[in-house]
């Protein structure tokens, strides 16, 4: 009996050590440089206008099978290209708004054909599980 009640002493004067060494670690200074903040990735304009032709050549496909089971293969499309250039990936996943602003400046009328076949408000919607 002695030992488990020395044990339990031993511990609770171990208890505020443990918390001073603990605490050391918190705050101030480091003393590692964290560097830069991440940008966001831009996509190119030969992805881009890529992207514009799928979806161009493409919508047909998309009107024909419905807009449930077309915006399935719309974002089976939109993950393929994204595949294809790593930068276009990093982007869509840094923002998906950015699908958006670039068919926006780039093929308006081809944005909104699609985006009428799926019936979403916008591309960024339409890309679910990004």
């Amino acid at each position: 009996m002695r030992s488990t009640k020395r044990r339990h002493a031993a511990a609770l004067l171990l208890l505020p050590v443990a918390g001073t060494f603990a605490l050391a670690g918190c705050g101030g200074d480091s003393g590692y440089e964290t560097g830069p903040e991440p940008t966001e990735p831009t996509i190119s304009q030969p992805t881009v206008d890529s992207l514009c032709s799928i979806l161009d050549s493409q919508q047909g496909t998309w009107k024909a099978l419905g807009p449930e089971v077309g915006r399935v293969a719309f974002n089976g499309a939109m993950r393929l290209w994204a595949l294809r250039d790593t930068t276009a990936n990093a982007a869509v996943s840094y923002d998906r708004y950015v699908v958006d602003a670039v068919t926006n400046r780039s093929c308006p009328e081809v944005r909104a054909d699609t985006l009428t076949v799926l019936d979403y408000p916008d591309m960024k919607t339409a890309l679910n599980g990004f």
